[in-house]
This record gives C-alpha cells, sequence and structure tokens, in this order.
C-alpha cells in the first residue's frame, strides 16, 4: 500500500532550500504541487537572512532532480505569493505556473474531513540537510483544536526538521488530508522561546560592551560568545531531533482556495512594501 503512495505522489513533492548571500542554506521546507500552485507551511514567508530558495523535484529514486529552479527570495515572495502573509493557517501557497514545473503532477487536496483515530497514514518530505526524498508512515493518535481554532491531525510517525510543509498522505486514496507543521510542537516553541531569550541576552551584553575590563580582557565579549555559543548548540539540536508526536494541521483553511474561489479576494493579496519588505530583507 505504501509503496502505491510513493509511486503516485513522489513526483509531486519537492525541497526548499533557502540560502543566504554566501550560498549557505538557512533553512529547509518540504513542499508540494497542486494545480500549478506549490503549498508549503507559512514559514516560507519568514526565512530570515535569505537571498535566494532553491525548488527541486526528484524522481523515482528519491534523489535524481526531475525539475529545479532557484529564484530571488525577494522575487518568490513578491511576484509568486498567493493570499496574505498572516493567513492564521500554517500554510504558504505560490504561483509556480512556470515552464520548468509544467510537466510535474500536481497532488489532490482531500475534502473529507472524517478522520478516524488508528487510520493509517503517509508523509513525504525532506529531512533537513538532505537532498533524498523519504517516505514515513504512521498512525492518526489524536485530533486537537488549538486555541486560535485551528484544527490538527497528531500521528505518531517521526518527523524532523525540514519536513514541515509536506503532505499528510491517505494511503487509501493517496489525496492530501494535512499538512505536517512541525514547528507549532510544544519543542519547537520551546526552541523559538530559548532563541528570543538569547537574543535578548546579547542586545543587553552589548549595550554595556567595553565598559569593563580586566587587563586586556572584556568579560562582556566573552559573555557573548558564550550565549552565540549556545544558540549553535540549541540550533543543531533542534534541526536534529525527532517528533514522534507529530501534527498537521487540517486543510480548513485551504480548501476552498482550490475548491470554491479561483483567487484569494484581491485585498487579502494587497499589502504595502513596507510590510513585505519586513520578510524579504
Amino acid at each position: 500500500m505504501f509503496s502505491q503512495v510513493w509511486n503516485s505522489c513522489h513526483a509531486s513533492i519537492c525541497h526548499l532550500n533557502f540560502l543566504n548571500e554566501r550560498g549557505a542554506s538557512v533553512d529547509s521546507l518540504t513542499g508540494f504541487k497542486v494545480n500549478n500552485f506549490l503549498v508549503t507551511c507559512q514559514q516560507a514567508f519568514y526565512v530570515e537572512k535569505t537571498q535566494k530558495v532553491e525548488i527541486t523535484f526528484v524522481g523515482v529514486d528519491a534523489n535524481t532532480p526531475s525539475a529545479t529552479l532557484k529564484i530571488p527570495y525577494a522575487e518568490f515572495i513578491k511576484e509568486h505569493r498567493i493570499g496574505v502573509f498572516n493567513n492564521n493557517g500554517h500554510y504558504a501557497v505560490f504561483n509556480i505556473d512556470l515552464p520548468e514545473f509544467e510537466s510535474i503532477p500536481g497532488l489532490k487536496l482531500s475534502e473529507d474531513h472524517s478522520f478516524s483515530i488508528g487510520s493509517q497514514v503517509a508523509v513525504l518530505a525532506f529531512n533537513g540537510g538532505c537532498s533524498n526524498l523519504s517516505l514515513t508512515t504512521g498512525t492518526i493518535s489524536s485530533l486537537k483544536t488549538n486555541s486560535q481554532g485551528i484544527h490538527f491531525i497528531q500521528f505518531d510517525g517521526n518527523t524532523y526538521f525540514g519536513n514541515s510543509g509536506a503532505p499528510l498522505i491517505d494511503p487509501k486514496t493517496k489525496q492530501v488530508i494535512g499538512i505536517v507543521s512541525r514547528r507549532t510542537t510544544p519543542a519547537a516553541c520551546a526552541y523559538k522561546q530559548l532563541m528570543n531569550i538569547i537574543s535578548s541576552n546579547i542586545d543587553e551584553l552589548k549595550g554595556v560592551e567595553s565598559k569593563v575590563k580586566f587587563g586586556e580582557i572584556d568579560p562582556i565579549q566573552v559573555l557573548i560568545a558564550n550565549q552565540n555559543q549556545l544558540k549553535h548548540l540549541a540550533t543543531n539540536i533542534y534541526k536534529h531531533s525527532v517528533s514522534s508526536n507529530s501534527q498537521a494541521v487540517t486543510l480548513d483553511r485551504i480548501i476552498s482556495f482550490f475548491y470554491e474561489n479561483t483567487n484569494f479576494q484581491q485585498e487579502d493579496k494587497v499589502q504595502s512594501e513596507e510590510e513585505i519588505d519586513l520578510y524579504v530583507r
């Protein structure tokens, strides 16, 4: 059954690799094609220090690129983005009606919302730092709704850094029933909170830098270096951690775009250049 999921769906899954000005990867997400659109998680709107994004689909061997395109991140956000940034749905949609992706097949979004606990599911995703596509299987373990009214499917399959934005697939219908949202898990929220604390500490320390010295040593600089080391260590731990209590956001907020409306409301699309620039600098 799961081999059929692979054969039917692998060609529609892509790796989103976000690159800084030196060409180094600063973030990694998974996405998938639906019609002429790319669907991924909302994090794609907010990747800091990114200059370019590389979009790659692979063949049946999970490695050989079948289509790839590298474009400036500012162009990706300003020209290809569909809808608003803060859509409160944990998803992002981009128009990829481009010659490079014309031959890439699209997945179908399920309109069935009757999820059964104990049902099997599959995830096709790119793990962070890896260029090969992987298949993970699991079972729906629970259903939940957060304080903002967003519905999630919890499943017991392992997810890794880079899996966010991947499709959660019903192996019986080969249709998408959710979008993996690893960055809304408690571990991801704790990591974000820790990063904010460390950044605040560094800002406070820089305010008193060079005001105290012991001989030739500035103890504040030592403390700043220590905080940066903690940030680096925490990031590596987070990126290499595995979540066995994974979740995917349901399609409630996105299904209407594909099956009820041909476009998001135009007023949702319009945002000030200043707001857009906050995410592409």
